[in-house]
């Protein structure tokens, strides 16, 4: 626990606590920090500390911890932090989707989603977990940095199946202990580097809304129908036989075909295959699919397979409270006010006594749990909205709760009401709609790192990488970078995947220069042609790891960001310069109808190389240009000419 602390808080903490004639003679340190320790969210049982021998001692009997510090010891508050030294996330169990989620899983959703390692991961009581990465380097807190904290942490826990609601960097978060840790290393990440992540993810974010009428599929119904996938049935050739008869397989499970129509339609697409699968290797694949845990196929393996855009999500409609296990804790906040109200504004008693007289407003039989009604209690008090009073010890303790700001009470019980009779939207969009996306793909985080939750054998696949440029012991490889791409460098020796991903988002951050989308440059040939040109060109000026002659990380990736730029204004010229060549020889009539082109593809939504466009179509009008002025030319040569030869025979004439 000490190393652990000691990992998180550096200097912040002091071993021992100072005396006063210390503070007088070296005065107040601005570097120091508290940390709050709770036992239940209440005000009563939460304590700060600031030296990590109380930390220690308190830690036996405390269960919630800030892993950020704070510069005053009364008042845990967004306004009186003072340090942020992790990215935190809650992943609830209880959340739809969630249920019976496994270490594993959590891993292999980190993997997908692009992030780098985490250096801690804490298992709850009720088998959720508590997911943290370790800051390299502090950040001290300011009103903008805690905002956008707020929106990565927003945005990681909408990509890792996170509690989206449980955010702020001065959240509680359950204490690790020996028992709880079930995953812990020595990797700390970078804010900026978490930054660069939530940048290229709002970029991709951007494009799919763009991409969605061309490459999405709404539906499993619709998914055989869809252009990529007709694609694949079409066809494939030796290499791709067996991912794409799994890939089809679980796309025909996904559609609500049994097993034995799905399989005999995979033998009739085995006939087109070059050469062809034998049938009992088809018949295993099928059965696979079938039988394994995955209901629906790859995305990303669909785009690889038909060399198409492709995406889909498959919307469930958030169910009304009443048909829910669960409540949302504003729900039972508008359930409790309510009874306080009912009350006259004011109970007192056990607070047992209170929670159970207190019942959803949409169910008289369900009673708010009573773990809930502290953390409603706490959340209200903190919001300011009631006041609680608590009178004698232990059984004999009587509780006061007092609404204090009946307007904030009003607003909080009318917002809870609202969330109830809401009808869900039907339309697939930026709603509360529950995502469920299980669907193949991705690789799990090595679990050899530190602890590891006890789980059968056969459920974790251990991962062996050798040892890469930025960590001791690599990540895995992100499954949203080519695969070209990750060859081009996994070959020369860099197989750790937070590299890797790095790398692709100098890539992505070098095309942006040029006005280049991200989906363009992954679905472009030419485009990753020049992004692994760039690779050799930086590994030959910047070494690396196989050579033994590597830089060093920062350096590498400055080169290969101005590699790309160099590279990509030689290849767009060289584009200008045929093309130039091209329309010399082409007539009126055709230089016309490209010019045509060019301007109905300059109207399309996506535009691959729009300034590229704008830059031909300038040189088209260039070429007219001067065609004109040559005419002209002509036309005025031939006149002057005739001019000249009709005054020679007049001259000719007058001479006779």
């Amino acid at each position: 626990m000490r190393n652990l602390a000691q990992q998180i808080y550096g200097n912040q903490l002091t071993e021992y606590s100072k005396k006063q004639t210390q503070k007088q003679k070296n005065g107040y340190s601005s570097c120091l920090g508290w940390v709050f320790v709770s036992k239940d969210f209440t005000k009563e049982t939460t304590k700060a500390v600031r030296t990590y021998g109380s930390l220690f001692n308190v830690s036996k009997d405390y269960t919630y911890f800030t892993p950020n510090t704070f510069y005053r010891n009364d008042l845990r508050r967004l306004s009186t932090l003072r340090w942020i030294n992790a990215m935190s996330i809650d992943i609830d169990a209880k959340n739809d989707g969630n249920e019976g989620m496994t270490l594993p899983d959590v891993q292999e959703s980190i993997t997908q989603a692009g992030l780098p390692m985490p250096s801690l991961i804490v298992q709850t009581p009720s088998k959720g977990f508590h997911v943290h990465w370790f800051l390299e380097q502090p950040k001290r807190s300011s009103d903008k940095l805690n905002a956008h904290y707020s929106r990565i942490q927003t945005c990681i826990a909408e990509m890792i199946r996170g509690d989206v609601h449980a955010v702020g960097p001065e959240r509680l978060f359950r204490l690790p202990t020996e028992e709880n840790t079930v995953f812990h290393s020595q990797t700390r990440v970078s804010f900026d580097e978490l930054c660069e992540w939530f940048q290229l993810v709002q970029e991709q974010d951007q494009q799919d809304v763009h991409t969605y009428k061309k490459g999405f599929c709404k539906g499993y119904e619709s998914l055989l129908k869809h252009p990529a996938v007709q694609k694949i049935l079409e066809g494939v050739n030796e290499g791709q036989r067996d991912t794409a008869c799994y890939t089809l397989a679980l796309a025909y499970k996904a559609a609500g075909y049994d097993e034995k129509t799905a399989e005999a339609h995979l033998h009739n697409w085995n006939k087109k295959n070059t050469p062809q699968m034998r049938q009992i290797e088809v018949k295993r694949k099928v059965k696979s699919a079938y039988n394994g845990r995955f209901h629906a196929p790859s995305a990303k393996k669909i785009r690889e397979l038909s060399g198409m855009l492709f995406s889909y999500v498959i919307w469930e409609e958030a169910k009304p409270r009443e048909e829910r296990t669960y409540s949302h804790i504003e729900e039972w906040e508008g359930d409790v006010l309510a009874f306080i109200r009912s009350q006259g504004g004011q109970v007192s008693g056990s607070q047992r006594d209170i929670a159970d007289q207190i019942t959803s407003s949409v169910d008289a039989e369900k009673k708010i749990p009573y773990a809930t009604f502290k953390k409603v209690i706490a959340r209200l008090e903190e919001q300011e909205i009631l006041s609680k009073k608590v009178s004698g010890k232990g059984r004999g303790a009587s509780t006061e709760l007092t609404i204090v700001n009946e307007l904030k009470a009003h607003r909080t019980q009318s917002d809870a009401s609202k969330k109830e009779g809401q009808t869900p939207s039907k339309i697939n969009g930026f709603n509360s709609n529950t995502i469920k996306d299980t669907v193949v793909g991705g690789t799990a985080l090595p679990l050899s790192t530190g602890y590891c939750l006890a789980l059968p054998t056969e459920t974790v696949t251990p991962v062996s990488l050798p040892t890469s440029s930025t960590l001791s012991k690599p990540a895995p490889i992100p499954g949203n970078v080519p695969s070209a791409f990750v060859s081009a460098l996994y070959n020369r020796g860099f197989v750790d995947g937070r590299f890797i991903f790095r790398a692709w988002g100098k890539i992505q951050l070098a095309f942006k220069a040029f006005g280049i989308t991200y989906h363009s440059i992954a679905a472009t040939d030419d485009y990753l042609r020049l992004s692994m040109d760039a690779v050799a060109v930086t590994v030959e000026k910047k070494g690396s790891m196989i050579a033994g002659d590597f830089q060093g990380d920062d350096s590498f990736f400055k080169y290969l960001f101005g590699a790309v730029k160099g590279l990509f204004t030689t290849y767009r010229s060289d584009q200008i310069s045929k093309f130039v060549a091209k329309i010399e020889n082409l007539s009126d009539i055709m230089l016309s109808h490209v010019g045509m082109e060019l301007e109905d593809e300059l109207k399309a939504v996506r535009v691959v190389d729009r300034e590229l466009v704008e830059t031909k179509l300038a040189e088209i009008e260039r070429e007219q240009s001067a065609r004109q002025r040559r005419k002209h030319y002509q036309n005025h040569s031939a006149f002057e000419l005739n001019s000249s030869l009709n005054q020679f025979k007049l001259f000719m004439k007058t001479d006779d």
